[in-house]
């Protein structure tokens, strides 16, 4: 039997390749389009439409991985035994790195967090966001009515995106009013202020949209890199002969792999093919990266920068892809 440690983008395209032989475990009964998690706190989108609910799934928060004895131990003590295991336990945000975030600023890794953010943002009138990231900047364009500011430790928006793209991202939101601090870094986060290199930004609410890490599991248990998992060319562990891992939570140790959900897609079919005794190079590529700022939409295309009606199309295939994901999952 094949275990599929988490139900994300990664989790269930590898499920989609095989099912008839695996199992997929995850914390919770539906899938997330976390892509489209902005546009549900920012009223673009409704609940339903970025969750899809699960019937086929193993319910459970992962305890603890045996790697030795291929066991999987969850938080109702339930035992699993695995002949493969595929760790595809997405990431979460690396609160710890920045003084006072994990205590006062307000992350976004989970359905309940984008719920609890929904509901703050109709108490405040002043909002930081600290990360100039899409997630960062989807958030500081689609806001409306409130005071924001963006803290951005580089000198520019969207840093893994085309310059045009950042150009595009930062002349939007300086249109909106949005208060841009470029080359800028957060030091600490406060009760109701940031302290910055730049000086100290009062603030009622502190999102934090930076960086991310892999879940702690696997920073305690094997080799790993900011807490993802290592693993070779073809998504097998470097450690564990049974062991291979796709999407957030995985890496290579001489390159870094992407934290997207086309990649996690991706990997996904390709780590199961592996399992099934084929020997296929991974090699994460982006295919498209589109930018919602109200009722603009722009970005990248392979390497070519794209906006208006076909940046729009473009989303709205990946997001027809993204509900369409876990139909097997459904069945």
């Amino acid at each position: 039997m094949i275990l599929i440690l988490g139900g994300g983008f990664a989790g269930v395209s590898a499920y989609n390749q095989n099912k008839e032989n695996s199992l997929v475990v995850d914390r919770k009964d539906y899938f997330l389009l976390t892509p489209w998690i902005i546009d549900f706190i920012c009223g673009m989108k409704k609940l339903e439409d970025i969750i899809v609910k699960y019937k086929k799934v193993i319910l459970g928060n992962v305890q603890k991985i045996d790697f030795k004895n291929k066991k999987v131990i969850l938080d109702n003590s339930k035992e699993l035994t695995y002949d493969k295991l595929i760790v595809s336990l997405g990431h979460h945000q690396n609160l710890p790195r920045l003084k006072g975030a994990k205590e006062y600023a307000h992350k976004i890794e989970t359905l309940e967090d984008a719920i609890e953010l929904k509901r703050r943002l109709n108490e405040v009138k002043d909002i930081t966001i600290i990360g100039g990231g899409a997630t960062g900047v989807e958030l500081a364009g689609n806001i409306k009515g409130k005071k924001i500011t963006l803290v951005q430790r580089r000198n520019r928006l969207l840093p893994t995106m085309s310059t045009a793209s950042s150009k595009k991202a930062e002349d939007l939101l300086r249109e909106l009013g949005v208060n841009l601090m470029l080359g800028v870094e957060a030091i600490e986060i406060k009760k109701d202020s940031v302290v910055t290199s730049y000086g100290e930004i009062k603030t009622e609410l502190t999102i934090f949209a930076g960086g991310l890490k892999g879940p702690q599991i696997v920073g305690n248990l094997h080799a790993n890199k900011n807490h993802r998992l290592l693993v070779d060319k073809n998504l097998k562990s470097i450690e564990y002969n049974d062991v291979y891992g796709a999407g957030d939570c995985v890496t290579f140790e001489d390159k870094e792999i992407p934290m997207t959900a086309d990649i996690a897609v991706a990997a996904g079919r390709v780590v199961m093919k592996n399992i099934l005794g084929n020997e296929i190079e991974f090699k994460p590529k982006r295919l498209a990266t589109t930018i919602r700022i109200r009722n603009e939409f722009f970005g990248d295309f392979g390497e070519n920068y794209v906006e208006g009606k076909f940046a729009k199309i473009l989303k709205d295939i990946s997001y027809l892809e993204s509900l369409l994901l876990p139909r097997r999952l459904r069945e």
